[in-house]
């Protein structure tokens, strides 16, 4: 093993394969190489500072990128926390509505028999103007309510048009016959005075 100073390396090798006694020295009584070396050295250190902060400016940059997907991440959790919590009570009133749901399609279905029974025995002209089943139950009503007065009218006439059952009776006799027949009887009955 070689000793150790500063131009060898720990295998005795001098540095960059240069043997440090062939140089020679030039009039200013330096070894020519030197100058030129410390300016490269200078160059590469140069270079190596504007490497190391271009790697800092870097570093941060990446920093503040993941910094900030981070902060939009946690923003983007919250709200959809939030969204949960959302969609969580709109499941509850889902589940709260299901029975008042079926509820209500238990009681259309029977006020839809209700209605069909109540309009079978209707005349055929107003059995066109109920609405049919699709209806929603409570227009359907509504417009069987509306239509009521209108039977009672076609009711009433065809009574009328039936002999013996007209809504006001009338005489048998005209008003002047009647007035003739009760002059006839006062006079046979001595009471009337002519």
């Amino acid at each position: 093993m070689g000793t150790e100073n500063e131009n060898t390396t720990p295998n005795g090798q001098a540095p960059n394969g240069t043997d440090p006694q062939s140089q020679a020295l030039n009039s200013n009584g330096q070894a020519p190489q030197e100058t030129s070396n410390d300016s490269t050295l200078k160059a590469l250190q140069d270079q190596i500072a504007e490497l190391r902060r271009e790697n800092a400016a870097h570093r941060r940059k990446n920093k503040e990128q993941e910094e900030s997907a981070q902060a939009a991440l946690e923003q983007q959790l919250k709200e959809q926390g939030q969204y949960k919590t959302l969609a969580e009570k709109h499941e509850a009133r889902v589940r709260e509505l299901e029975p008042i749901v079926s509820r209500y399609d238990t009681l259309a279905g029977q006020v839809h028999s209700q209605i069909e029974t109540q309009v079978k025995d209707w005349p055929p002209e107003l059995k066109t103007l109920v609405p049919n089943r699709e209806t929603p139950v409570d227009e359907r009503l509504a417009r069987v309510e509306q239509l009521k007065p209108l039977l009672e009218k076609l009711q009433l006439q065809a009574r009328a048009s039936q002999p013996g059952n007209a809504p006001n009776p009338r005489p048998s006799q005209p008003n002047g016959d009647m007035n003739t027949t009760y002059e006839q009887r006062l006079r046979a009955s001595g009471k009337y005075g002519a």
